[in-house]
């Protein structure tokens, strides 16, 4: 939607920024245990927020196709590791047990599936589909600030 009405993409293309994402995140999950080795967990969360946030950025305040497709490409490589190495970080914590932290989280993770689409589409109602992506942006630049407390 956002591809063919914000960007005007011919809809018989607008499903290739959905591709791009799809494609950046599975490559970053398949390459994300040797990623990992290489470099540190918070670093991983540093780096994926400040690259998925500026993949939206892209995405909406650059006004063409295929800036869009780049970002949305972004979007997936910086976001791809992230829930990985926060889900390792569960059992490598001390603060709680393992069988209160991992349902805490895995929770928390199942409100952002259900409630995630549905704030962006009332944002998207309220202001625009572009306003919701900047929202979304800054919330990512939050959770790349937040690596910083990762103590594994």
């Amino acid at each position: 939607m956002f591809l063919t009405f914000t960007r005007g993409a011919d809809p018989a293309h607008a499903g290739f920024g959905y591709a791009a994402f799809a494609t950046t995140m599975t490559i970053g999950r398949l390459s994300g245990d040797a990623i990992v080795r290489r470099v540190s967990r918070t670093t991983i969360i540093l780096v994926g927020g400040l690259l998925a946030a500026s993949g939206l950025l892209v995405a909406t305040l650059v006004p063409s196709v295929p800036a869009a497709m780049l970002g949305f490409a972004l979007v997936g490589a910086g976001c791809s590791n992230i829930v990985p190495v926060l889900y390792s970080a569960i059992g490598k914590q001390t603060l709680m047990p393992e069988s209160v932290a991992v349902p805490a989280v895995t929770t928390l993770g199942y409100a952002g599936i259900l409630m995630g689409p549905a704030s962006i589409g009332f944002v998207a109602h309220v202001a625009s589909l572009p306003v919701a992506f900047l929202i979304i942006a800054v919330f990512l630049i939050g959770v790349a600030m937040s690596g910083r407390l990762l103590k594994v």
